[in-house]
């Protein structure tokens, strides 16, 4: 599946626009606006900079799935390995974003039409989700293209709507750092590491794709996360539906939410089922990602949103550990370690991530585990072998 350049920028915008996005940006709301914009922008060039456009570009050069690539410097079994817990995650993502945005939809059709139900609203975009997966790729891209453009539209009319009608508030309550809001953009940032590279693997201009594709990604983010934070500065409210449910624009909010949730959640189902594939080799991906969809649909009807916030730094303390020895192995070693030893290196950086949010690094806790854990894989190649990458 060969995806031209313009597709690219516009499947990862459309990945960018996403409630969920929003929510996290509501999040960084006690920082105020100025802080707030800051931690969006360094969050953001350290979690795209320095995490997704290297992981899209090797990907693109070694023409291999993002996980695939992990094969060189873990082994087959790590592939296993990793598919299994990208798998899990791409679950988890799934299940939120469907949770995410049947809230949301609930909040803003039980004010302009007075019902509500979460099956409904979760069965509604579980079964577009499913839509977009059986989709041929050519009408797929065709169609998204045409609606993420639309929803990047209906963003920025929405976004303007409310910046003309609230003012500054001041906000008090809520206990957070600038280290922690830069880490929380970071990690949505890297969400995303596990997969980018299945959209980047089959180009022909390997660093060209992979710009194209973290641009793509950066704008739609950055401008989302604004969006949150503004939300809450300007009206004094944490509760984004809450706010569009009471404007004039409540019914251009229900199908941006609707759709974006689609263009976002489709690739997480995909990607998901691609990983499954890589385990089973049975069956058609497009099948494992209605499964994938199915299951998330399921969860997403009794998991709650007290969790999200932990979830995001979950995948942070798996797979910046992974990004950070293969990073090391591939761009500076060209080498790697005994396979015993980077599993061991994977397996410190994990668990050492929760000890390390106790700093409170200005960076944000990945970026400093990545120094720390490069560092290591580094000087642990100063005093034994090394091998050549698989």
């Amino acid at each position: 599946m060969t995806i031209h350049l313009r597709s690219l920028f516009l499947l990862w915008l459309g990945a960018a626009i996403s409630i969920a996005e929003i929510v996290t940006g509501t999040l960084i709301a006690p920082l105020g606006w100025q802080l707030g914009l800051l931690a969006i922008l360094l969050g953001h060039l350290i979690g795209c900079g320095l995490f997704l456009l290297p992981a899209a570009y090797l990907s693109a050069q070694r023409q291999q799935s993002a996980i695939g690539v992990t094969q060189s410097v873990f082994g087959p079994w790590g592939v296993r390995l990793f598919s299994l817990l990208n798998a899990l995650q791409l679950l988890g993502w799934t299940a939120v974003m469907i949770v995410n945005a049947q809230l949301a939809m609930n909040g803003i059709a039980r004010h302009l039409l007075h019902y509500q139900s979460a099956v409904v609203m979760a069965s509604i975009v579980a079964l577009l989700i499913i839509v977009w997966l059986l989709l041929d790729h050519q009408w797929l891209f065709r169609i998204n293209n045409v609606v993420v453009v639309l929803l990047a539209v209906g963003m920025l009319v929405m976004m303007g709507g409310i910046m003309t009608q609230g003012h500054v508030h001041a906000l008090t309550g809520g206990q957070l750092t600038f280290g922690s809001a830069v880490e929380l953009n970071v990690t949505m940032a890297l969400s995303w590491l596990p997969l980018i590279g299945d959209y980047t693997q089959k180009t022909t201009q390997p660093w060209r794709a992979s710009w194209v594709s973290v641009c793509g990604y950066f704008v739609g983010s950055v401008t989302m996360f604004a969006i949150g934070l503004l939300t809450v500065v300007l009206t004094g409210k944490a509760d984004f539906t809450a706010v569009l449910a009471q404007s004039r624009w409540g019914l251009v909010a229900l199908l941006v939410i609707v759709f974006s949730t689609v263009t976002t959640t489709f690739m997480d189902a995909y990607s998901a089922a691609t990983n499954l594939n890589n385990l089973f080799h049975r069956g058609h991906v497009n099948l494992w990602g209605v499964g994938v969809t199915v299951v998330g649909w399921a969860i997403a009807l009794g998991v709650s949103m007290a969790y999200y916030q932990n979830f995001l730094y979950a995948i942070g303390a798996v797979f910046t550990p992974l990004f950070a020895i293969l990073a090391v192995s591939v761009f500076v070693l060209h080498r790697r370690l005994a396979w015993g030893w980077n599993f061991a290196w994977w397996l410190v950086g994990t668990l050492g991530y929760s000890w390390l949010q106790r700093l409170d690094f200005i960076g944000g806790t990945t970026l400093l585990l990545l120094i720390l854990l490069s560092a290591a894989v580094y000087l642990t190649s100063r005093f034994t072998r090394l091998y050549a990458l698989d």
